[in-house]
């Protein structure tokens, strides 16, 4: 397939976004400012986990001493992945409910409608670029009046150290907003119940409640798993959507084994040092050594191997895990030079060699890489090291720069599903908050996981962890099994956990969108049936978000009752207020185009064969001609390229050993272009290249090739143009080759 070029353009621009302080008043006669009269004289939040599913009720007391009455706003965030599904207004003793207000508001003065009243408050969700997701307006509040408002909303808890956690936002640092007091109470699902509820780290209770306090930091509350067996278990839970849909919720839960491999005494790392991971940073590479090395026991012995096109031992023999260990693998890393080539499978040969040396002691080899691995399958990696399942364990830890994933994951989980281990997969920005969890990498996990064909999963799990998914079907969820293995096969069917409301967290996810449709070939009535289904579902569980708000309607007036019934069914609203929201600066965001596929242009390949790989080459044939001066034909190169790397090239020479090896050593030296991820999406290159080197007339020449690429990226849809032909190139005629050097073949 051939390669052509693309560009990514990046894109300045101002967005009319809206820039929202945390809590404002104004009114008819002030200015919008920080609130200076009104004030939060309480802040109650309450939330009740079943399962992984978490509903929270935040209630807010604002008061206004008074003089004179003021408008406010509050502007405000929510857990990571939580839908807003709905507020209330207590004024006294009426409470009044939101209602889902859908499309533009348009907003019209009090006045000019004596028939309604005044509709007390309004929320919904901030453009892109604003300081916060969500903005709570409540219309003028008298004098020596209190209003108290309610927000909802759901999120699902995530599963970390065998307990269930909920990272709650801080609030933002103004005398003007309370601490806000905090109540958890939580259950398990089948086979899992909660025991201590942890805030912070520090028991906070005990039986699955608990108290907090929300201030200006986040607060990471977790509720503690006990678990009845000593194997994952699965929870469902579902809801009913419209026309027949359900929304379900499958929760994986580990047990937290506690304890490392069982008579662990050595570690060995095996560390990836090519030309990619400059894109990693050996500082980050270095942080994770060091983190897992703490973590070890105290008296497990340390050898390392750092690998490019070679590899090789550090210490060159097992020494304790002391400081100096760990100063000599560092200086290592950080001083050596960064090269092409990535022979994990040569590494693995050494490493066979290091662990097999008569001794029992099981031994930990912690892979540390980017994943970029050239043309090498996991059976290859496997009978490289070559070791007993009972005295190996292998840790794989890829760092991922950017946003790209690694291109040999399957490879590296075949040693580990083999060996028992760990498979650990994080963005280098994400790196400082994933190493908090490096004793959970270490502990054993299950493997080769697989709920079925209905819903993709991650492959491992490990002790003390677990993940959730979301299902969009129709009629009842089917019936789901996890299969995979541990230390034995587990075949583990789902059962269902307490009934929690997971509709609007489905609903909210885009990627189940196109679900509603469940024909293989759509017809346009099939889609405009699922699009009815999704508008009736969004219907039944509203949420907040772009396109709809929540608002509170005014009970006052001579036909206030009608209005209510006709904005219920779906018909237009328009906000009536005493006071307009006061207007506010844009913010400037910066937007960029979507990134498109960027595989190494064929004529990029071009002028890197012609100007850094033929010069070589050519000295290569002088050098050969000088033991076999008929030496003649044409040579193959296959190259693997990622991420500024030459990964891997194999060479199909013309039989002559030096020669060939001259040639490998000079593919091994392009250089490539490293990638900027902001512009540049991942990309893994496939190049093959012929030189023919031909005697002509007793002269010997070297002819140039075409450049003949692959990639797994869709190439069709780049737009570029292939170089044209190259006219010969003079060179300086005092060469063992006379006046003849490398040309573009006719």
């Amino acid at each position: 397939m051939n390669l052509a070029a693309i560009g990514a353009i990046l894109a300045v621009s101002t967005v009319p976004a809206r820039a929202e302080t945390s809590f404002d008043e104004y009114s008819e006669d002030v200015s919008r400012r920080p609130a200076q009269q009104l004030a939060e004289a309480g802040c109650d939040l309450d939330i009740q986990v079943r399962g992984a599913i978490a509903t929270f009720e935040a209630r807010h007391r604002i008061v206004n001493p008074g003089p004179g009455a003021l408008g406010s706003s509050y502007a405000f965030d929510l857990p990571r992945g939580a839908t807003l599904t709905g507020f209330s207004l207590r004024a006294g003793t009426t409470v009044e409910q939101a209602l889902p207000i859908a499309g533009e508001i348009t907003v019209v003065d009090g006045e000019a409608r004596p028939m309604f009243g005044i509709d007390p408050a309004l929320v919904e969700a901030l453009p892109p670029g604003s300081a916060s997701q969500y903005v709570l307006r409540v219309q003028p509040l008298a004098e020596d009046r209190e209003v108290t408002i309610t927000l909802r909303y759901t999120a699902i808890a995530e599963l970390r150290g065998g307990a269930l956690r909920l990272v709650i936002p801080g609030r933002p640092n103004t005398s003007k907003l309370s601490a806000c007091r905090g109540s958890i109470r939580a259950v398990g699902g089948p086979g899992a119940t909660v025991g201590a509820i942890r805030v912070a780290g520090t028991e906070a209770g005990t039986r699955g409640v608990g108290t907090f306090t929300v201030d200006t930091k986040d607060v990471v509350v977790d509720a503690e798993l006990a678990f009845a067996g000593v194997v994952p278990v699965v929870w469902t839970q579902s809801e009913a959507l419209a026309d027949g849909w359900t929304a379900t919720v499958v929760t994986v839960a580990a047990p937290p084994i506690r304890t490392t491999t069982p008579r662990l005494r050595r570690a060995l790392f095996v560390v990836d040092g090519s030309r990619s991971m400059e894109l990693v940073g050996r500082q980050n590479t270095t942080a994770v050594i060091r983190k897992i090395a703490a973590t070890l026991p105290v008296d497990t012995a340390i050898e390392a191997i750092i690998y490019d096109r070679t590899a090789k031992r550090v210490l060159g023999t097992w020494k304790p895990g002391d400081a100096a260990t760990l100063a000599a693998i560092e200086k290592e890393i950080t001083t050596r030079a960064a090269i092409n080539g990535s022979d994990l499978v040569g590494a693995f040969k050494l490493a066979h060699t290091a662990i097999s040396d008569n001794t029992r002691d099981t031994t930990m080899v912690i892979v540390i890489s980017d994943g970029v691995l050239g043309d090498v399958d996991g059976m290859e990696l496997t009978k490289a090291l070559d070791a007993k399942t009972s005295t190996v364990d292998v840790l794989a830890v890829v760092l991922d720069p950017a946003s790209t994933q690694s291109p040999g994951a399957a490879a590296l989980r075949s040693p580990v599903n083999l060996h028992g281990g760990s498979f650990v997969e994080v963005g280098v920005s994400e790196l400082d908050s994933a190493l908090g969890t490096v004793d959970e990498w270490l502990r054993p996990a299950w493997l080769e996981l697989s709920l079925g064909d209905r819903i993709e999963i991650p492959e491992t799990v490990r002790a003390g962890s677990g993940f959730t998914r979301m299902m969009l079907h129709r009629g009842a969820a089917p019936k789901l099994v996890l299969t995979g293995h541990g230390e034995t096969p587990i075949k583990i069917a789902a059962r269902g956990a307490s009934r929690a409301p997971i509709a609007t967290l489905v609903l909210a996810d885009p990627e189940l969108a196109e679900r509603f449709v469940v024909a293989p070939d759509p017809t346009d009535a099939d889609i405009a049936r699922g699009a009815r289904a999704r508008a009736s579902s969004l219907a039944l569980h509203p949420y907040v978000h772009e396109g709809l708000a929540f608002a509170l309607l005014s009970t006052s007036g001579k036909v206030a009752k009608n209005r209510i019934a006709v904005v219920k069914a779906g018909g237009p609203y328009e906000r009536i207020v005493d006071v307009f929201d006061p207007p506010v600066p844009p913010v400037v965001t910066i937007g960029t185009t979507t990134l498109q596929p960027s595989a190494i242009a064929r004529i990029t390949l071009e002028r890197l064969f012609r100007d850094q790989l033929q010069p070589k080459a050519y000295a290569c044939y002088q050098r050969a001609l000088g033991l076999a001066p008929k030496l003649a034909g044409t040579v193959h190169f296959d190259f693997r390229m990622g991420r500024g790397e030459v990964t891997s090239v194999a060479v199909a020479g013309l039989g002559d050993a030096q020669m060939d090896t001259c040639l490998l050593d000079a593919a091994y030296q392009l250089t490539l272009p490293l990638p900027d991820f902001t512009v540049n999406a991942d990309d893994q290159t496939v190049a093959r290249y012929p030189l023919t080197f031909v005697l002509s007339e007793s002269r010997p020449q070297v002819v140039l090739g075409d450049a003949d690429s692959t990639s797994p990226l869709d190439i069709d849809a780049i737009q570029g143009g292939v170089p044209g032909k190259r006219g010969p190139v003079k060179v300086d005629s005092a060469t063992p080759l006379g006046t003849m050097r490398p040309s573009k073949s006719p």
